[in-house]
């Protein structure tokens, strides 16, 4: 058989394009294509708490017609220690709750001292916790907190004391006293 160079250049020529084409890849379109990024979120902290008792707080914190050298009068609104700081069900931190007043018991020019108005708190229902009572001050204490670290639905029964110094003047006295939360730890009641 005879194989004319023609032929034979021809095969040699088809056999290298068939074998060029083997060793390249068959591309195909992109069908998908996939891009990443991050997502983020910041879920705020949801502090709140209420006061309760059997008659309810709208009328304050009521001591009552009481005489003067006297001491360690409870508050007519929390007798038997009825008065609750309850954090709200829905609060999702714990919480410290703290106490102040705005000024002392003041009627006109005349006041009585803070330190006879003292104050106990408890998770018990029997009071005082041990420790005895603390006098309110027009700041809130970071020390003698109402309650540390309590959680969500928890609550604090509190009581509070009013001394009336001899020689105290007659009058009606008023003040403001105020309950505040905050995650536990924290610094935010100011």
């Amino acid at each position: 058989m005879k194989i004319k160079l023609r032929e034979l250049i021809l095969v040699l020529i088809i056999s290298s394009a068939l074998a060029f084409t083997s060793m390249m890849p068959i591309v195909f379109p992109a069908v998908t294509s996939t891009q990443t990024t991050t997502s983020n979120v910041t879920v705020n902290v949801l502090v709140s708490i209420g006061l309760q008792n059997a008659t309810g707080f709208g009328g304050g914190l009521m001591f009552g017609s009481l005489e003067m050298n006297t001491n360690d009068n409870p508050t007519a609104t929390c007798a038997g220690y009825g008065c609750n700081i309850t954090v709200s069900a829905d609060t999702n931190t714990a919480v410290d709750i703290k106490i102040k007043d705005n000024l002392a018991l003041t009627s006109g020019a005349n006041n009585i001292p803070n330190s006879g108005y003292t104050w106990n708190s408890t998770d018990a229902t029997s009071m005082p916790e041990s420790g005895g009572s603390f006098a309110i001050g027009t700041s809130y204490d970071a020390t003698n907190k109402v309650g540390a670290s309590v959680a969500a639905g928890g609550k604090r029964t509190w009581q509070a004391w009013l001394d009336i110094p001899n020689g105290q003047a007659a009058g009606n006295y008023n003040n403001t006293i105020s309950f505040c939360s905050e995650i536990a730890g924290g610094t935010a009641c100011t």
